[in-house]
């Protein structure tokens, strides 16, 4: 069995293209943490499935299929009660996928007839392919749940409070720090917010200032 081709992005392509998404549904002018159910349920159509076990056999707390008119997010029982951040990541990561990757899956999924032709689609699937699509959908998710119009002003503010001790400390050391109270903000864990401001043109130039600094 041969796959459709996998649609390429570029990490840029990716952040416009969730900047358009946020743009498109004003998610800089929601309040934050951002509801992405709301986003997946109310803007997208899609619908959200709860499934007891799924983290267990998938080790994923969510997963995109197909439905009758639009895809259906499946969503794993427990995280869903206990509403984690990285539930609600992985929610923004099937978004991601549904954003970037609809028209790719919609051709796979027309190739599925029965759980045997799943499980020969499971197998064609090469694992460069699958780590691509995932990261796509990764980048994506960061984006979504911290858009740049609404994550920049916040990051600015953590900056300029640490503006009169920074330079005492590494960029490494002060990365971790300001991450909680942008990751309590956005609704994200802390390696979440880390990976969000390591991406902030902002944040590398304050690197910058630091290393002249040194």
């Amino acid at each position: 069995m041969k796959l459709p081709v996998r649609p390429v992005y570029t990490w840029k392509e990716i952040a416009e293209k969730a900047k358009e998404f946020s743009d498109k549904y004003q998610l800089s002018q929601r309040n934050y943490p951002l509801d992405v159910e709301e986003i997946a349920e109310c803007d997208l159509g899609l619908e959200i499935r709860v499934v007891a076990g799924l983290m267990e056999e998938f080790d994923s707390p969510a997963q995109i299929a197909p439905g009758d008119s639009y895809p259906i997010i499946t969503v794993d029982a427990d995280q869903y009660r206990q509403q984690t951040t990285f539930y609600r990541f992985s929610l923004a990561h099937e978004i991601g996928h549904y954003v970037l990757h609809r028209e790719w899956l919609e051709k796979v999924w027309r190739m599925v007839k029965s759980i045997d032709t799943w499980k020969q689609v499971i197998m064609a699937r090469s694992e460069d392919d699958y780590k691509w699509i995932e990261a796509n959908a990764e980048e994506f998710a960061s984006y979504l749940l911290a858009p740049e119009d609404k994550f920049e002003p916040v990051l600015r503010q953590q900056l300029l409070l640490l503006e009169k001790i920074s330079a005492a400390l590494q960029a490494e050391d002060i990365l971790p720090y300001i991450a909680n109270p942008i990751g309590e903000f956005f609704g994200m864990s802390n390696s979440a917010a880390q990976a969000r401001i390591r991406k902030s043109s902002q944040w590398k130039q304050f690197c910058e200032k630091l290393n002249i600094m040194e």
